[in-house]
């Protein structure tokens, strides 16, 4: 763009662990008394852009620059997005063109066999360094689903494999997040609660899907409640009527009530809009106006 200094992939890199450093320094620097704020910051998830691109038979990879453009747009800082996009060449130049800090970094992973799970877990692994190069400390990983439940071996071997990784990433300076979908909730959350219940707190902590953990049929009051100290990121979507909205605002899950779990919890979290679309959402703006409108309705509820 004519007139404005191109940002250098090292001058950006520095910038953002330079802006980790002191959003930790101020958090150090806070009066003796006065809370500090449980967020670290508002992203956004660049899944349903995947949807509409692939509606006009375009791939999200090819586009980021315009999705990231209209994130940035939207009112968000940060973006969280795919682990297969690491591999593009000018990944960090397109963050650095829009000013978005990379907060998570998504992948599935098959971890409830030992053999099969090795050398997931050496991908994975290879993707720490990776994300801290890129000034950001959070891969969320979500362990594949089958099409039945898990047996006590195989949820037994996944977790062992969570540890693991999540010793590796630490290593990298980078924390675990485990994410669910609806299957992870069968049986009052047994894969769920496994995965939490029988992990290292300080290897394996939770990405909160909020509208997945409602969908598979859990209490995600009851869980972010007791789960409150795993949490380190939350993704939020919201349904009206069993139906994905368009762009976050009330509905079938009470935010505000969430907002009151996180106002109680220590740790800091990211907060990232993912939206979804379902046949039957109503469609009735650009995918950038709800976007935006996902962004000010997290102002208003969380107040970040």
């Amino acid at each position: 763009m004519s007139g404005t200094k191109r940002i250098t992939r090292r001058e950006f890199t520095v910038g953002v662990l330079s802006g980790a450093v002191g959003l930790r320094a101020a958090a150090v620097a806070a009066p003796a008394g006065k809370k500090v704020s449980p967020y670290r910051g508002v992203s956004c998830q660049t899944y349903v852009w995947s949807q509409v691109l692939g509606e006009q038979k375009k791939n999200l990879g090819d586009c980021l620059d315009q999705v990231f453009a209209e994130i940035r747009a939207a009112g968000c800082r940060g973006v969280e997005t795919m682990a297969e996009f690491l591999d593009k060449p000018d990944f960090s130049d397109l963050l650095a063109k829009q000013r978005l800090r990379l907060t998570g970094v998504y992948s599935g992973a098959a971890l409830h066999e030992r053999e099969k799970a090795k050398p997931v877990l050496a991908r994975l692994a290879d993707l720490g360094p990776r994300v801290k190069a890129l000034g950001c400390d959070v891969l969320v990983v979500n362990p594949n689903p089958i099409g039945r439940e898990k047996t006590d071996a195989e949820l037994a071997t996944q977790t062992a494999m969570l540890n693991e990784l999540g010793r590796m990433l630490h290593e990298s300076g980078v924390a675990l997040n485990v994410h669910t979908h609806a299957p992870e909730m069968r049986s009052n959350g047994r894969e769920f609660c496994s995965n939490l219940d029988n992990t290292d707190p300080s290897l394996v902590g939770l990405c909160a899907d909020v509208d997945w953990i409602r969908r598979g049929g859990g209490d995600p009051y009851e869980l972010l409640t007791r789960y409150a100290a795993r949490i380190g990121s939350c993704h939020l979507r919201n349904s009206v009527g069993g139906v994905w909205s368009e762009s976050l605002g009330d509905g079938d899950t009470d935010y505000r009530r969430i907002a009151k779990i996180f106002a109680g919890i220590e740790k800091r979290i990211y907060l990232t809009v993912e939206l979804a679309y379902e046949p039957k959402t109503p469609r009735t703006r650009p995918l950038a106006e709800d976007a935006a409108l996902s962004r000010k309705y997290v102002r208003t509820v969380f107040g970040v």
